[in-house]
């Protein structure tokens, strides 16, 4: 695998694949490998949320993977391309908007006052007691994110229970009447984590919903934007950012 940098500048808009990029100073970044390649018909739809090549291992290839990264990509403003030939191996390009240092400070004040304005101050202070108690159910398909998250919880006192799926959440939450708080992914195959709030919603009003997703808040909130009373943490986290904010959503208002 071989992973090159530079920086790039288009004085006018150029086509590039099927995307026109605009003009401006970019950050490029390519990652080419010396595998397999990527056959002709599935280059297209790589990037497509759930499209997967691996759908007969059972436990792998959930499509989710490269879909995220073309969604951060693209919220900041970039692209991403890919090139393969059969057999030779593949080609990954991103193009990143390019700002200089004073334009860098500007942008991480306003992404610092943005967080601590929503609550998202980054890591808690290393004395900050994360522990607590209360039953928590967590959704969420990809099981490494999900078995990392759960043994957080549980090694901060909390009972955790969890779910693949939104439809095996559902199956818990019938047999389970003590949930305190549900924190569910929001791209999952079946019924995704939106369905699944707005059903808790009214179903068991009483559950506290934390949204976890590699998108933006307001990317995450998609068709449930009328639902004010949920609370987002944005992939990747921390076991101290998740801990903290499992905290912050339990103790609210008591």
């Amino acid at each position: 695998m071989t992973i090159t940098t530079g920086t790039e500048t288009f004085d006018t808009p150029t086509k590039l694949g099927a995307e026109q990029v605009p003009p401006g100073r970019y950050v490029r970044v390519a990652v080419s490998d010396t595998g397999k390649g990527i056959p002709v018909e599935n280059l297209g739809r790589i990037f497509e949320p759930f499209f997967s090549t691996k759908k007969e291992i059972p436990g792998a290839g959930t499509g989710l993977g490269l879909a995220t990264v073309y969604g951060i990509v693209r919220q900041t403003g970039g692209f991403i391309f890919v090139d393969s030939v059969v057999g030779k191996g593949a080609n990954f390009t991103l193009y990143l908007p390019r700002i200089e240092e004073s334009e860098a400070m500007a942008v991480a004040a306003q992404i610092a006052r943005t967080n601590k304005a929503a609550g998202r101050d980054g890591e808690p202070p290393k004395d900050a007691d994360l522990g607590g108690h209360g039953n928590i159910l967590l959704v969420e398909d990809e099981d490494a994110v999900r078995v990392f998250a759960a043994r957080a919880l549980k090694n901060k006192g909390y009972k955790v229970l969890e779910a693949r799926t939104g439809e095996q959440a559902l199956d818990i939450l019938r047999d389970t009447p003590a949930v305190d708080l549900m924190i569910t992914d929001m791209m999952m195959p079946g019924m995704d984590g939106g369905t699944l709030a707005r059903l808790i919603r009214v179903e068991r009003p009483e559950i506290k919903i934390i949204v976890i997703s590699g998108y933006s808040e307001e990317v995450a909130r998609g068709d449930i934007v009328d639902t004010a009373d949920f609370h987002f943490l944005p992939k990747p986290f921390s076991l101290s950012q998740l801990a903290s904010k499992v905290k912050d959503v339990l103790t609210e208002n008591t």
